[in-house]
């Protein structure tokens, strides 16, 4: 049984999560809840997953559960569920803290995480709070795990994992212009999102070097680079994306509260 994931709520996150595991390897007894019924049918015949007939039974068959449901979804799910000692919860739940969690959680352990959807592919960031030995070797499956310290920490990845969306419509914008220069939406979309995944994959190779020392090494006097890149301090156009963090940041405030 230890070795069992429970998965209460089967929506999108249970999705990409279910398969960004198995593309990892994973090979566990997966167990998803009748909630969100057409997902779970796709799961179980896509990746080997099994549907019970009800959330206390997948509960009592589980040592690790994963609460893949919406914050205001929450206290329904919870509220008729029994938990025992030494059971590990994963909580997807944005905003939602361990002082909420754990009331209606007791006695099992409870951490919380926020994959992004492109944990289906192993990649990109993967928050926990606090640090746990079982969810660590879980979720450094779906991508690069990021441990904090303090919970205040992990809600800025949060707020990071909401960035992360707002990045497609910027991508959408620059494909967008290059498509309408003569591109076809192919190449324009391939231009955009390889330039943007070798930028990224640079600042992760030489994390000895700040970005702002990336980005001066190659926006350098005289280079058409420079030129954009003055353009767009002049307009400051990075502020809006600082002042979308502002918001969210007190948005996941209040909602703790």
């Amino acid at each position: 049984m230890s070795d069992t994931l429970g998965i209460l709520g089967v929506g999108h996150l249970a999705s990409y999560v279910v398969a960004g595991l198995r593309n990892a390897g994973d090979k566990r007894h997966i167990l998803l809840s009748p909630r969100g019924k057409e997902t779970a049918e796709r799961l179980q015949v896509q990746h080997d997953c099994e549907i019970v007939t009800d959330n206390q039974t997948l509960v009592d068959r589980c040592d690790t559960l994963l609460i893949a449901v919406r914050p205001a979804q929450l206290e329904s799910l919870l509220k008729p569920l029994n938990f025992r000692p030494n059971q590990l919860l994963i909580s997807c739940a944005a905003g939602v803290s361990l002082a909420q969690l754990k009331p209606r959680t007791a006695p099992a352990l409870v951490v919380r995480t926020l994959p992004l959807a492109c944990a289906e592919f192993g990649v990109g960031a993967v928050p926990l709070y606090p640090c746990n030995d079982s969810a660590s070797s879980l979720l450094s499956k779906l991508g690069e795990l990021i441990v904090f310290e303090d919970e205040a920490k992990f809600e800025l990845a949060s707020t990071a994992a909401c960035m992360n969306g707002w990045i497609y419509d910027f991508l959408d914008q620059l494909s967008g212009w290059f498509a309408n220069q003569g591109l076809s939406p192919e190449q324009a979309r391939a231009l955009v999102t390889q330039q943007v995944s070798g930028a990224t994959a640079l600042a992760s190779a030489r994390p000895e070097i700040t970005l702002s020392e990336i980005s001066t090494s190659i926006a350098t006097e005289g280079t058409f680079t420079k030129t954009g890149l003055d353009l767009l301090r002049e307009k400051k156009a990075m502020e809006p994306w600082k002042e979308a963090c502002e918001v969210i940041q007190k948005a996941l405030r209040e909602s703790g509260k």
